[in-house]
């Protein structure tokens, strides 16, 4: 049986009893429909008995304790996302590092701390049109605690309602572009978001841990080009949203060659008005502020900047919600840990300023020998914390200096990743920002095959051209992104990876991307030893 068939025949027997409130409970019957990256699964009620087309006693029963005096018809379905484990050929060696994150299959796998410090999630894959199996392009950073969504797509808050992201624990939003496959879902999760606070501050029992972490009230950073203010305000001032429970900061990145839109190059009536620079009080809110950051000289946005770890700092260090006190550069702060982040511009389409970003992590604190370190005279201190953090200290005595080399059993380089959007070209700020990423996200819209007259002309760029970028930077994996619309199969996507890999030459790691795949990054950063055997 089909399954558009056995949904039919299942809603036309839940129409026939329409006089009788029947309470559906879905998952008692599976129909599975296959495709090359993803089960899909419909959940159809069976608790109608088909063969004598009669309602459970169990539903009269209630029916009749209930004595409802209106008639209800309550329809069930549940969707079920289930990733496939069958890897493309070559991708064996990152195999441990990928999993899903789909909720119900997350909870079943087994997960060390450290595992959720450093984790991108896929949450949409496909480029300007969504197929059934891709939503448009978003990406997510989990930070163990906290998590940065890059770009959002139309119908992104209904793909994270499947993984295991909770709403509340995004604290930062990047946008790359205006372009609508990257920021029509924004309003709608900035909505999300601010009902979840709601929620969480009304619950008696959350109420307290949720303030301890975020304080009084929720706040929201949201960076992007010129012209994202304007474009959230007007779409919450039309829709006649109310913001409340939340404040929003928008920073908009100025400075930039494109920031003055494609309105620039474009006659104006007014030529003193522009509406990506400009201020509309009229849709202007309280809670919605918009700030500015400007570039520095070597044309890159520094959106956050830790300060380095000094004897005074790691002194100092912080007092954790679990009362331990913990480093600066403490991977498990959640939203007190701090990271190296910045922007700079790609070359995606004239007047459309496009932005990268990346993300570093502090160096994290190393392994201690604790015996090793008593021996050299220095019982637990707060001096272990400044060893870990590779600053010598003296011993107790203060008769001699130990090292950290003379303590440290392990000790951990930062992990990186990178958000190469839309682009035809990489510039050199972007491009030195990408180098030695452990993870770069890059787009494969093209094909070198399309000549490079379409990639001036759509502004997108190829695998091959990912895969070179990630041999001449370093990066130690390459994941292909924003796949176009036709790329449904299997095998169009393994050709992309074969194009990529053409253009590395083994160099790096090059995996294809997928909604709900999620790559984990380990402590200390990939170390792979061969690439794609």
């Amino acid at each position: 049986m089909g399954l558009n068939h056995a949904l039919r025949v299942v809603s036309k027997r839940v129409q026939n009893r329409v006089h009788q409130t029947i309470t559906i409970n879905p998952l008692c019957h599976i129909i599975t429909a296959k495709s090359s990256n993803l089960t899909w699964r419909a959940g159809i009620d069976q608790n109608i008995n088909h063969a004598t087309n009669q309602i459970p006693r169990t539903c009269r029963r209630q029916q009749q304790q209930q004595q409802l005096s209106t008639q209800t018809r309550y329809y069930g379905s549940k969707t079920i996302v289930q990733l496939e484990t069958k890897p493309l050929p070559g991708m064996q060696a990152m195999q441990p590092y990928i999993r899903s994150c789909v909720s119900r299959e997350a909870e079943g796998q087994a997960r060390a701390g450290q595992e959720m410090e450093f984790a991108v999630s896929f949450i949409g894959t496909a480029s300007g049109a969504s197929t059934m199996h891709r939503n448009g392009s978003c990406t997510a950073l989990r930070l163990g605690g906290q998590t940065f969504l890059f770009d959002v797509s139309e119908g992104t808050m209904r793909q994270l309602e499947y993984t295991k992201i909770a709403p509340s624990s995004i604290t930062k939003i990047f946008i790359s572009h205006l372009h609508g496959d990257h920021l029509f879902g924004l309003v709608p999760i900035i909505l999300n978001i601010m009902v979840t606070h709601k929620v969480l501050m009304a619950n008696p029992q959350k109420r307290a841990k949720h303030k301890q972490n975020h304080g009084d009230k929720a706040s929201l950073e949201i960076y992007g080009p010129p012209g994202l203010y304007n474009y959230i305000s007007m779409v919450l001032a039309l829709s006649c949203s109310k913001m409340k429970y939340l404040d929003v900061n928008v920073i908009e990145l100025v400075g930039g060659r494109e920031e003055q839109g494609p309105m620039a190059t474009r006659p104006r009536r007014n030529r003193n008005r522009n509406i990506f620079l400009s201020h509309y009080p009229e849709i202007e809110s309280p809670v919605i502020k918009r700030k500015y950051l400007q570039q520095n000289e070597n044309n890159v946005w520094i959106i956050d900047e830790p300060p380095q770890i000094t004897g005074e700092t790691a002194d100092a260090g912080f007092t954790h919600q679990d009362g331990f006190h913990r480093l600066p550069n403490d991977v498990n702060l959640s939203l007190g840990r701090r990271l190296h982040i910045k922007a700079a511009e790609l070359d995606h389409l004239g007047g459309v300023q496009t932005f990268g970003y990346t993300v570093e992590e502090q160096p994290p604190p190393g392994n201690i020998d604790v015996e090793k370190a008593k021996s050299l005279g220095v019982r637990p201190s707060k001096k272990y914390g400044l060893l870990k953090c590779g600053l010598s200290v003296q011993n107790d005595d203060g008769t001699a200096e130990v090292h950290p080399h003379e303590v440290l059993v392990t000790s951990f380089r930062p992990r990186k990743f990178a958000f190469v959007a839309d682009h035809r070209r990489v510039p050199v700020p972007m491009a030195q920002l990408c180098r030695n990423a452990d993870l770069m996200v890059h787009e494969a819209t093209l094909s070198k095959e399309d000549g490079l007259d379409k990639i001036k002309m759509r502004g997108h760029s190829t695998p091959y051209r990912a895969g070179i970028l990630g041999k001449e930077l370093g990066c130690k994996v390459v994941a292909l992104n924003h796949f176009a619309g036709t790329t449904v199969g299997r095998d169009y996507v393994y050709s992309r990876v074969l194009e990529a890999r053409e253009g590395n030459h083994k160099a790096s790691q090059i995996i294809a991307s997928h909604d709900f795949m999620e790559v984990w990054i380990p402590r200390g950063g990939f170390n792979l030893v061969s690439a794609n055997d």
